[in-house]
């Protein structure tokens, strides 16, 4: 594997966009490519990335920079775990040169992940040894595990006489980073118990593909039935969802993701040529992993069990994904069973069938509303408006809300208008209310952003020309500072990084050296102006203390600016 030094190397090796494109859907426009901002809610895309240079801003958020910085950001990373992961998506090895790097001690996340890693190594190794009457073996069979699934999803076994430690040992880990890591409990001093013994073994990923946590299941009766891996500082579960790894791909390509529940549910899917599925880990859906599932698709498919809790779990879910401007449908699977279940008794294309004849959210939560009174009484109708008023308040496009409103006044017989008062929602035609923004950086003036764009298009001659600039006249503009850092040669302070993004993704363009040297002329123009302004009111000053000799002086020097002013605007 090929080894670099310098993280300018690094980022020469790697398209910026596919690295966004993993985070973002991104529409090409010209030479910028636009997406929905994964760091805010929105509905319009504001989110741009300049293709020339790869630099990332959202006129939204105003959050921009390159794209370690926006790695270090969607990811909430150091700058060496960015450098990882875009080495990672290289294909090589980064060595860094750094102080911290030479004395030798690796970053503490970066040893978890090798950990796991070789942890999911044994684990695979164990089932694919299994004798094929060993009760690991004799449970996949029943279940239906194929063998390419397992190899696929890479399906491991905890054999009941450990074993793990001592492999980890071997690959010269520490008891105490397998704890961290949540393979391990201590008994006593000394003394470790592996969390996981005689279980079939899901890997968790993250989506870069990285063992961050496993799953087990119980070959038996035992309880409890699946066992997780403690939250740690590489697994937070609230923020992952099962198998996204591994199909993130057909997701992006339809733009629609399945969600299921677990483990099994997740495989039986998969398993039955659904695309674009994933799982919750067995918990309810949280706000990391919604955030996680914008940044693939448009559409959710919920697939939750038919019980109470599963049920529940979707109209928690439903409102959720609201929040976030996904559409939702709902897969509701006959007589009560869970996917996994349904699979094994009508087969894959059946259970297609009902992914593909999924309702509309909103037809799932009437139903559900329906199913828990009537419509007769007064108190009927109003527990029906109730308990679809939290939902129809998250949707976020008020023609869509608008449109839900007239199908409620329609089922309970009232007046959209009295509907509308009870949800506290604005009359037809109203004007919505701005959604709150950050506040937008300072503006700057289109003759900077010219030049800094002009670094770009005229290298040399915007050196050149900047040179000829008088003192002061840099320091005092808006992107001073981002253009005494071009000058330079490189731009590190994160500030300017930011407003280079914000620039260079902007609609002003530099079509010849003639529009940079006339940016620059108007540089100088402003700067003089505000030299004249003070001068004219150091004059005022001097003529209220009667000071004629200065006033002369002053005059001279004002008289001298208006000409170099003249001469500059012809």
């Amino acid at each position: 594997m090929t080894t670099v030094h310098r993280v300018e190397d690094l980022k020469n090796l790697v398209d910026p966009l596919l690295v966004y494109q993993d985070y973002v859907r991104l529409t090409r426009r010209g030479r910028r490519s636009v997406g929905l901002c994964p760091f805010h809610k929105e509905k319009t895309p504001s989110f741009s990335v300049d293709g020339d240079n790869g630099l990332f801003y959202c006129f939204g958020c105003h959050r921009g920079g390159d794209v370690l910085k926006f790695l270090m950001e969607v990811e909430g990373c150091s700058f060496l775990e960015a450098a990882e992961i875009l080495a990672r998506k290289a294909g090589v090895r980064l060595e860094s040169r750094s102080p911290e790097a030479s004395r030798g001690t690796p970053d503490r996340r970066e040893r978890l992940f090798k950990l796991l890693a070789a942890a999911s190594r044994f684990y695979r190794q164990a089932l694919e040894e299994a004798p094929r009457e060993s009760p690991v073996r004799a449970y996949a069979r029943r279940r239906g595990i194929r063998p390419e699934t397992a190899e696929k999803l890479r399906l491991g076994f905890a054999p009941p006489e450990g074993g793990l430690l001592a492999h980890l040992a071997r690959q010269g880990f520490t008891p105490a980073e397998a704890m961290e890591a949540g393979l391990f409990l201590e008994r006593a001093r000394g003394e470790y118990a592996e969390r996981f013994r005689n279980r079939l073994l899901f890997p968790i990923e993250d989506v870069l593909g990285r063992t961050v946590g496993f799953g087990g299941r119980a070959l038996g009766d035992e309880e409890p039935k699946y066992l997780n891996s403690p939250e740690s500082p590489v697994f937070q579960k609230r923020d992952l969802l099962y198998g996204l790894a591994v199909t993130r791909q057909a997701v992006r390509e339809t733009g629609r993701i399945l969600l299921v529940e677990g483990y099994m549910d997740f495989l039986a899917a998969f398993q039955a040529g659904v695309p674009g599925v994933a799982a919750t880990l067995g918990t309810a859906l949280a706000e990391g992993q919604v955030r996680l599932l914008k940044r693939y698709a448009r559409e959710v498919v919920l697939n939750f069990d038919r019980d109470a809790a599963g049920l529940q779990a979707a109209e928690r879910a439903i409102l959720l994904l609201l929040g976030e401007g996904l559409r939702i449908r709902v897969a509701l699977v006959p007589s009560g069973k869970d996917p996994d279940g349904f699979i094994a008794e009508k087969g894959p294309d059946a259970y297609r069938r009902v992914v593909e004849g999924a309702v509309p959210f909103f037809d799932f939560l009437v139903e559900r509303a329906l199913s828990s009174g009537s419509l007769q009484e007064v108190e009927g109708r109003m527990a029906f408006v109730d308990r679809l008023a939290v939902y129809l308040s998250a949707v976020p496009d008020p023609l869509e809300r608008q449109e839900y409103l007239r199908e409620v006044a329609a089922r309970t017989g009232m007046e959209p208008a009295l509907l509308r008062k009870r949800l506290k929602e604005p009359e037809e035609g109203a004007p919505a209310s701005p959604a709150s923004r950050p506040p937008a950086p300072p503006a700057v003036p289109v003759r900077e952003q010219v030049l800094v764009k002009g670094f770009f298009a005229f290298p040399e001659a915007a050196r050149r020309i900047l040179a000829d600039l008088p003192g002061g006249a840099l320091e005092s503009a808006a992107a001073g500072p981002l253009l005494q850092e071009l000058l330079a040669g490189a731009v590190a302070d994160p500030q300017n990084q930011a407003l280079l993004a914000r620039i260079l993704n902007g609609c002003h363009e530099v079509p010849s050296e003639e529009d940079l040297r006339r940016a620059a002329a108007e540089v100088q123009v402003e700067f003089l102006r505000r030299r004249e302004r003070e001068l004219a009111r150091q004059i005022r000053e001097a003529s209220r203390r009667a000071d004629l000799d200065l006033v002369q002086i002053l005059n001279r020097e004002k008289m001298a600016l208006l000409e170099e002013i003249g001469a500059l605007m012809e």
